[in-house]
């Protein structure tokens, strides 16, 4: 199979060559599942819009909230950063810590320290939307890439092993500890 990812997510996805049979093209949509129903699937790739993406998104955050874990974030511009800020500001007085990742450039924000923002800016991040928390087993969460203004290719993993080397590479990119 070819690799049906570019950048950042094409050299995860070369990390892991068994995430090739768990693929299925056929996936065109994120599914309107709970977020038990994706942990049951341990995986699930998918081409999608920005709607069904940000629905998956919520999911894991308000499992970050009702589990006090942290959570990493990662955003393709500023500006849907903004769309959440309020309630990242919010939902940091219920979770340990936040890591938000964004092309920032010379934006600059003023929130609780407890929520680290980290500029992506000239990176292979960019165009990445992410969201991971630690669960019960390990750190689990959704990847995906901005391939055209708008549209999204990626995959929801709960398998810790993919997604800490998600966190690693990211790690490595922005040269921080993001304390997952």
């Amino acid at each position: 199979m070819a690799d049906p990812y570019d950048g950042f997510l094409g050299t995860l996805w070369q990390k892991f060559p068994q995430l090739a049979q768990l693929h299925n093209p056929g996936n065109s949509q994120v599914p309107q599942w709970g977020l038990d129903e994706f942990i049951e699937s341990r995986f699930h790739n998918f081409s999608s819009d920005r709607r069904p993406l940000f629905r998956l998104s919520r999911l894991i955050e308000d499992y970050a909230k009702q589990n006090y874990a942290p959570l990493v974030s990662s955003f393709e511009k500023p500006s849907r950063f903004k769309f959440v800020e309020t309630r990242y500001e919010n939902l940091i007085d219920q979770i340990p810590k936040i890591s938000v990742i964004a092309d920032f450039g010379k934006t600059q924000f003023f929130l609780s320290p407890k929520i680290n923002v980290l500029n992506c800016m000239d990176t292979e991040l960019v165009n990445i939307w992410s969201v991971f928390t630690k669960g019960e087993t390990g750190t689990f969460g959704v990847i995906a890439e901005e391939f055209q203004d708008g549209k999204f290719r990626g995959f929801f993993s709960f398998d810790s092993m993919v997604c800490n080397e998600a966190i690693k590479q990211m790690e490595n990119t922005l040269s921080c500890s993001l304390d997952l």
